[in-house]
């Protein structure tokens, strides 16, 4: 009967062996000697300790997140029952799978069963398809069946996406007929360079106005992270079974905060009650703009507004995104916002994203919104500063943030009634939003008091 085991090619750290064989002479703990590196799961097949062969696995893990007694991951941690039933499905597969071997041919030799079953794990994890299912097929399938299931800005996500990835392999050879077998650390670092060092990006331009080269960090997050929820779809649908991409090295993680830029409420009065009637393309822009400051919602709801989502003092509707219902009520520092429905008798402008973020900043140039705003971003490991007027700062997305960082910084609304308002999921994603005021603090506590300042109620002496 055989024996299947699942062992980590590289427990320790390299040139620490001396050290391991020490500590095991005097029972010491090992753990510090531990690889801090992922390193691959073999599975060790035999007979007995004569007739044995590794096989690598498409696995990979840290030592410290390893059960050597149960050989799966630790249970206590995240994602361990996904990857402990990988490891489970394996073993009973290759188990099958060597039972039919035998069961056909009970003379059959180690070294057949050793080309057999190293031929079947790899087939299980980079199986070959038919002709016309190639990679870019099934994203081209991922989104069209998508179409009905996210918004219109998450489908032009997606095709981004494709795009920049057709754009990398025509520019690298070793992946003009891309498969997914390919999508390994190897491919993740040149996309990823090619991402920060060779796309050219429309948001920031060089001295000669032509565009910068190089994403920043944060959007090629965005890109990686779309990429891996393709992968994981094409997964689950048999597209494939390679499970590269779930490495934690394979990472799509965001600048948890990142520099924000918002408008005072005095900058934000000073641009709704400016005087753009010589030019109605920049006063429409305006008050697009001033409506998602006061109401805090996403270009895609003020977009798609309706009438007849007005129920009494309040804007009720299904956000795009979220699919939540969502409630305005048009009260206090919202109130403007009914105002500005009612200039247009309910129904908005119309105009393009992209337009509307051009125009805004030449709207907000003639308002003289010209305080000097400083910000931080990273391109790869070079730290990018951009000092230069509000005005050029501002889009669509600023009159929502600035709505967040009034709320919550000049209202004091408490923070579960923002989210209420904008629909946010969690206090992370809205805490990027806010515009945080290094003098907030030291004023919240100038108006509290401490017990020194209470009159305190003399206890009587007991009986």
């Amino acid at each position: 009967m055989a024996n299947i085991n699942f062992v980590l090619r590289e427990k320790f750290k390299k040139g620490s062996s001396d050290k391991v064989k020490e500590q095991k002479q005097k029972n010491g703990r090992l753990d510090k000697y531990f690889n801090p590196i992922e390193t691959p799961i073999l599975m060790v097949f035999g007979f007995d300790r004569k007739n044995r062969f590794k096989c690598k696995t498409d696995l990979n893990i840290r030592a410290k997140d390893w059960d050597f007694s149960k050989q799966r991951m630790k249970t206590n941690l995240t994602g361990s029952s996904e990857f402990n039933k990988r490891i489970t499905t394996l073993y009973k597969n290759v188990t099958d799978f060597y039972n039919g071997l035998v069961n056909e041919n009970a003379d059959i030799t180690f070294n057949q069963v050793k080309e057999k079953i190293v031929e079947f794990v790899k087939s299980e994890q980079n199986p070959d398809f038919e002709d016309g299912t190639g990679f870019f097929d099934v994203l081209q399938d991922y989104i069209d069946k998508n179409k009905t299931n996210v918004s219109p800005r998450t489908i032009q996500k997606y095709k981004t996406l494709k795009k920049s990835l057709e754009g990398f392999c025509a520019d690298k050879r070793k992946y003009q007929n891309l498969t997914f077998s390919q999508i390994d650390m190897n491919f993740y670092d040149d996309y990823r360079n090619y991402l920060l060092t060779e796309v050219e990006n429309p948001k920031r331009k060089d001295k000669e106005g032509n565009n910068e080269k190089g994403l920043l960090n944060d959007t090629v997050s965005k890109y990686l992270e779309n990429l891996k929820h393709f992968l994981k779809w094409s997964l689950e649908r048999g597209h494939h079974k390679n499970r590269e991409f779930q490495r934690t090295d394979f990472s799509s993680r965001r600048k948890p905060k990142q520099d924000i830029v918002t408008l005072s409420m005095d900058e934000l009065k000073k641009f709704y009650e400016h005087d753009f009637s010589a030019d109605k393309r920049l006063e429409q822009v305006r008050d697009l703009f001033c409506f998602a400051a006061f109401t805090g919602q996403r270009w895609g709801d003020i977009a798609n507004f309706n009438k007849a989502d007005i129920v009494g003092d309040s804007w009720i509707f299904k956000a795009e995104k979220t699919g939540k219902k969502t409630i305005v009520p048009f009260i206090g520092y919202i109130a403007p916002a009914l105002q500005v429905l009612k200039k247009y008798n309910f129904k908005l402008p119309e105009i393009s994203n992209q337009k509307f973020n051009d125009y805004v900043k030449e709207a907000a140039e003639e308002a003289e919104l010209d305080r000097m705003v400083s910000t931080e971003r990273m391109r790869g490991r070079d730290k990018l500063v951009r000092t230069e007027p509000l005005h050029k700062h501002i889009t669509m997305h600023t009159g929502r943030r600035t709505c967040v960082s009034l709320l919550l910084n000049v209202a004091k609304m408490p923070i579960p009634q923002v989210m209420d308002i904008t629909q946010h999921t969690d206090f992370k994603t809205l805490r990027k939003y806010i515009n945080e005021d290094p003098d907030a603090l030291r004023k919240n506590l100038e108006n509290t008091f401490s017990v020194v300042d209470m009159k305190m109620r003399v206890l009587k002496k007991a009986n």
